[in-house]
């Protein structure tokens, strides 16, 4: 993250602008990035893809800030941080997640450079968020409606997920008559600027299989109760169930992870979060879902993570990750509850058979899964 932390500092308010920007001229093509937060979504899908940009001969990207990410801050838009500068500079601009009206804005922006682009990546289906998840509860109907409306005034939108273009594509066809925004599909990659000065990979030394769940949901954590009681009761002091970032106010869900003895982790910052996960010293990780349309259109990020740490994933087949997974090769698929202890008893059986999964998963993400030349030239064809 050293990179990552360097940029940051840099693009600190208090430096002036010559320092925080390079706006020379140059004959490549500009991507100007607005605002991300520092987490995930930031990382995936703004500050990796700018720094790997930079790397091209024909194309270069500029970040506005690196804003905290701060879950009881108000979903507020950071736009009007934006230079006249800078939009001048721009050939695209690539705009979070809007939820205010911004249209006023964006005629002003189109004003100031009638030639550019107007984007916005959107992380995940904010209009199917189960009522489960804490971010619901931000999310009114005006603000839905704003976004609604937002996606509209672009000319593109970008998201990671194929299934998810599709419904988006639709979704502005349909509902948004004078809309002409095209819906792009660029998938989340693994870059090494997360891995810099990372300690070597840990490993499991006890007897004990440490089993995984990672920032799970209410919902799909409880669409795999009774498989953890079953493993539970079956497996007894064979296993030892990890949580990393347990489920908001679940009460449900903390009686479940207390009654099968999970060992919980409270979530960290992006900036330790692959430092943290590297130390929980998994053999494997369940991801759990539960059949719906926001699982269906989610990101595969975390497939990326614990595939880089070597760390095997038992996938439902209602996680989007599962059809990236080659069964048995580079991870597993399960539906029934079966399968689900089958896999575990397996890897309890054959610890070698961990470390060879997890070996191809590492071999499996920086091949087919990072920031290689043909996976720049997918950003550089987007924004020509």
């Amino acid at each position: 993250m050293r990179t990552v932390k360097e940029l940051q500092a840099r693009l600190n308010p208090k430096n002036s602008f010559d320092q925080r920007y390079n706006i020379e001229t140059d004959d490549k093509i500009h991507l100007l990035y607005v605002s991300p937060k520092l987490n995930a979504t930031g990382y995936y899908r703004v500050i990796t893809p700018a720094l790997e940009i930079n790397k091209t001969d024909t194309h270069k990207a500029i970040i506005t800030s690196i804003e905290t990410n701060d879950f009881s801050r108000k979903l507020s838009d950071f736009v009007n941080q934006l230079d006249e500068r800078l939009i001048a500079w721009a050939d695209y601009i690539i705009f979070p997640s809007l939820f205010s009206d911004v249209t006023y804005l964006m005629q002003a922006i189109k004003t100031l450079n009638p030639s550019v682009q107007l984007v916005m990546d959107l992380d995940r289906n904010y209009f199917a968020i189960p009522v489960s998840i804490p971010l619901s509860r931000k999310l009114t109907n005006d603000k839905l409606k704003h976004l609604e409306n937002n996606l509209g005034l672009m000319d593109i939108v970008t998201v990671a997920n194929e299934a998810f273009q599709k419904f988006l594509q639709r979704f502005i066809d349909d509902r948004l008559e004078n809309a002409h925004t095209f819906v792009q599909y660029l998938p989340s990659l693994v870059s090494r600027y997360g891995y810099e000065e990372m300690p070597p990979l840990t490993r499991n030394t006890s007897e004990k299989v440490r089993v995984g769940l990672i920032k799970p949901n209410e919902e799909d954590l409880l669409s795999l109760k009774k498989v953890l009681f079953k493993m539970r009761a079956d497996l007894k002091d064979k296993i030892q169930f990890v949580c990393l970032g347990k489920p908001h106010s679940s009460r449900e869900g903390d009686l479940l992870l207390k009654e099968i003895d999970c060992e919980i982790h409270d979530s960290v910052s992006f900036l330790d979060y692959f430092e943290k996960l590297n130390s929980l010293q998994l053999d494997v990780v369940l991801l759990p879902a539960k059949e719906g349309l926001f699982t269906r259109n989610q990101n595969n990020q975390l497939l990326l993570e614990l595939s880089v740490f070597g760390i095997p994933i038992v996938a439902s087949i209602y996680h989007p990750t599962s059809k990236l997974i080659s069964d048995g090769e580079n991870g597993f698929v399960a539906s029934e509850v079966p399968e689900w202890l089958d896999i575990i008893n397996l890897q309890i059986k054959d610890k070698t058979l961990i470390n060879r999964i997890g070996k191809n998963a590492i071999k499996s993400v920086w091949i087919k899964d990072s920031w290689t030349q043909k996976k720049l030239s997918y950003s550089q064809e987007a924004f020509i």
